[in-house]
């Protein structure tokens, strides 16, 4: 008679762990929950903040449980012009944001795409002569390229925020080294065959490497739109104090002035700022996490 056959992997009893595994997983998520509320409970501050009367706050201090809840200072942002207008700040803002970010973005994917696919001599000189380049801070570059666009440009008489949105459009040197790790990781078997069917390097790059290269794309717009829409100081240079051409970030500013520094006030107008970012990194989780795990496999 045959011997039985031994029982399928499925159904082996599974190995007892060891008590250390159990205690080092324990660890693990006990960092994981401090560093979250670390994170997190400056937000519910600011949240509950934003909800308590200005004068209960001065007079009580911050308390976790008010039993009052006040959106007077949501109304007085949203629905009055006292501080100024908030929906134009946010049009402003994407005015400043967009054609940058969509085109900047476009046209480092195309100088990443030729970097990392088309041998061209003295590439690799670009390459790190680019790099090079990030290491000089921005603020040193904030100043004279205003001096210089004031003079070009009329600055004081036409729309300021011109000179911000021309050279982003042209791209940045870290979405183009991002970009570039990212195309390397493609197979190169692709473009081998889109070549054999007499396709141009252009169409390559916009039917084949952009639609593969989705994920590492997203992760450079939510990045790019990110760092411009927290910027400051360069709205504010020049803005040159014209309300009406003012970002959200300048719009928050503005809540505290001389004559007004309300806690209550401010917290309403920062958590309104950060709704866009939030929901933009919401809708783009998925590809961010995958575009910056990508990123980094080949160098």
């Amino acid at each position: 008679m045959r011997k039985a056959k031994a029982l399928s992997p499925t159904f082996k009893r599974k190995k007892k762990r060891a008590p250390l595994y159990y205690v080092g997983k324990i660890a693990a998520y006990a960092v994981l929950v401090f560093f979250a509320l670390i994170i997190l409970v400056p937000f519910l501050i600011a949240i509950i903040t934003s909800l308590t009367p200005e004068l209960n706050l001065l007079e009580n201090g911050f308390r976790w449980f008010t039993g009052v809840i006040d959106i007077g200072y949501y109304h007085t942002i949203l629905a009055t012009d006292e501080y100024g207008n908030i929906f134009r700040a946010f049009g402003n803002t994407l005015l400043y944001i967009v054609p940058p970010v969509l085109l900047g973005t476009f046209c480092s994917a195309m100088a990443a795409y030729a970097l990392a696919r088309i041998k061209f001599r003295g590439r690799t000189v670009i390459f790190f002569v680019m790099l090079a380049t990030m290491v000089i801070p921005g603020i040193i570059i904030t100043f004279p390229s205003f001096l210089l666009f004031k003079q070009v440009y009329k600055v004081d008489e036409w729309f300021p925020m011109m000179p911000i949105i021309i050279p982003g459009i042209f791209g940045g040197v870290g979405t183009m080294f991002f970009l570039r790790q990212y195309f390397l990781t493609l197979p190169k078997e692709l473009e081998e065959a889109a070549e054999m069917d007499g396709m141009s390097r252009f169409g390559m790059f916009i039917k084949i490497i952009l639609p593969l290269s989705l994920p590492a794309i997203i992760t450079q717009l939510l990045l790019g739109f990110n760092g411009a829409y927290n910027d400051y100081l360069v709205p504010l240079i020049y803005t040159a104090g014209k309300t009406e051409y003012y970002t959200v970030q300048l719009f928050v500013y503005g809540l505290s002035t001389s004559r007004n520094s309300s806690y209550p006030l401010l917290m309403a107008g920062g958590l309104l700022a950060l709704i866009p970012t939030l929901i933009l990194y919401i809708c783009g989780q998925k590809f961010f996490v995958e575009g910056i795990v990508m990123t980094g496999i080949k160098s």
